[in-house]
């Protein structure tokens, strides 16, 4: 679930960059490093609300990158530069921009906006060289929000072994510049060291929007499975659902598919078969243009290769559409049925009946069992700033089911009653909400260890000074389930 950024209805502003200080001849010594805003005033009030980025990156070569988003509005520049110790001059097209570097890592610079100047300082971003192994039971990795404007949120997580060490592959939607909401699909893996820490790698982007095409505004919420996906005279291991959409509003969200041979990639869009579920559902009668759409997947796998049920939120269904599919051939995929998602015995944290919501399905095939962790679709505690998304995650079951095959037909039938295991909630992990959840499974969607069921969710929190998705991380917990 998605906030967007307000917009203003503005023409487009002129920028010039100065210094009231006059700079020496260059002396072609060069500067590395990023400089992201550190605070910004105009006419001594400040206006840092008005800026959702603005970041200097500057290359050994003699390149440079600038972008700023002011008042709704992105500018992007590539650049060359040259310094003399002091002062950094920027040569774009025709135009000139200057810059003070200080010693304590900042810069400053004057923005004129019309004919008001902007004062701007810069702070050179810093990063420990060393990333810290992480608990499991705690906030993975991310950003520190209190100092950037980065989300993650709505996990895909599989569990593997890789050398002799347990690994864990998490896909999930982030942004790729620091306060622009444009959703992304990154990366991580996390490796298991011997004190039963986790040491996630830096993050990759897995998925980006493609300008022109159906996930043009948004490419997130990914669901990853392993089997034997053929396409295109190429065979993949790896098959991706994820959601996109076109539009400004988050309405009209669709349904797609991407493979790759690794978990790292690269991943492969299935541009002659997306959306695999559009917006509106497949349906044709009495269509609001202005639905939600389909997304937030989930996918688990039938028989290893390329039998996969897909599971995802429909606003049409009012509830989860279920299907199953055969992906072996992805040229020529078979979709077998189409069911919704029943909630018979589904209760939130007070205990009142309801649906779940954002789901992950696991499979346990030790105890026969099939797990759906979910939203429950409640707020408590209730809302100070609006937020979009739930307080509590809820894990529940279906015994008495052999295999996957007695699975699908289950969710194809509807005649099953969900047996409630427990919640993730604020008293969990801390933050009033907790969202977008997935479970800790294998590449076939099972359980690695039946008496231990491990999830990842979305926390973040109900009020903050910016934007609440800017504070949406990534939270594990572990669900002990007794003989």
């Amino acid at each position: 679930m998605k906030k967007n950024i307000k917009r203003w209805v503005a023409v487009f502003f002129s920028l010039f960059l100065c210094l009231t200080a006059a700079c020496g001849s260059p002396k072609g010594e060069t500067i590395e490093g990023k400089y992201v805003l550190l605070s910004a005033e105009k006419n001594g009030k400040s206006v840092l609300s008005d800026f959702q980025l603005y970041t200097v990156e500057f290359e050994e070569n003699g390149g440079m990158t600038v972008k700023i988003s002011y008042l709704g509005l992105l500018q992007s520049r590539r650049s060359v530069y040259t310094y003399n110790g002091s002062v950094v001059t920027e040569k774009f097209k025709d135009e000139t921009y200057e810059y003070r570097v200080y010693s304590d890592g900042t810069m400053t610079t004057d923005m004129v906006d019309f004919e008001e100047t902007v004062k701007i300082v810069l702070q050179k971003e810093t990063k420990d060289d060393v990333p810290q192994a992480v608990d499991f039971k705690g906030i993975l990795f991310g950003e520190d929000m209190s100092k950037t404007k980065f989300y993650n949120y709505c996990p895909a997580v599989i569990a593997d072994t890789e050398d002799g060490r347990e690994v864990l592959h998490i896909w999930y939607c982030t942004n790729l510049d620091d306060g622009v909401i444009v959703d992304y699909i990154g990366y991580r893996k996390g490796v298991k060291q011997e004190d039963g820490k986790w040491l996630f790698s830096e993050q990759s982007i897995a998925l980006s929007p493609t300008a022109g095409t159906w996930d043009a505004r948004h490419t997130c919420d990914p669901a990853v499975i392993k089997g034997e996906f053929a396409y295109k005279g190429e065979t993949y291991t790896y098959l991706m659902a994820y959601l996109g959409c076109v539009t400004d509003d988050y309405n009209r969200n669709e349904t797609g598919l991407a493979v790759a041979k690794s978990a790292a990639g690269p991943w492969t869009k299935l541009d002659d078969l997306n959306p695999i579920v559009p917006w509106y559902d497949n349906k044709t009668d009495d269509i609001d243009p202005e639905q939600w759409g389909t997304g937030m997947p989930t996918l688990t796998s039938v028989d290893g290769k390329g039998e996969v049920i897909l599971t995802y939120q429909s606003s049409l269904r009012g509830t989860a559409g279920i299907q199953r599919w055969d992906f072996s051939d992805l040229d020529h995929p078979e979709r077998k049925f189409t069911s919704d998602l029943m909630h018979n015995g589904i209760v939130n944290s007070q205990g009142i009946k309801c649906s779940a919501g954002i789901v992950d399905f696991a499979f346990d095939p030790v105890r026969g069992r099939l797990y759906v962790f979910g939203v429950t679709n409640e707020r408590n505690p209730a809302d100070v700033t609006k937020t979009l998304v739930n307080s509590h995650c809820v894990l529940a079951y279906v015994d008495g089911l052999a295999d996957m095959e007695a699975v699908s037909a289950a969710l194809q039938s509807g005649s099953y009653t969900w047996n409630i295991v427990g919640y993730v909630g604020p008293n969990t992990t801390g933050f009033e909400r907790n969202h977008n959840p997935a479970v800790v499974r294998d590449g076939r969607g099972y359980i690695p260890d039946s008496g231990r069921v491990g999830v990842v969710v979305s926390t973040g929190h109900n009020s903050w000074d910016n934007e609440n998705i800017f504070t949406y991380r990534l939270y594990g917990a572990v669900f002990d389930i007794a003989d």
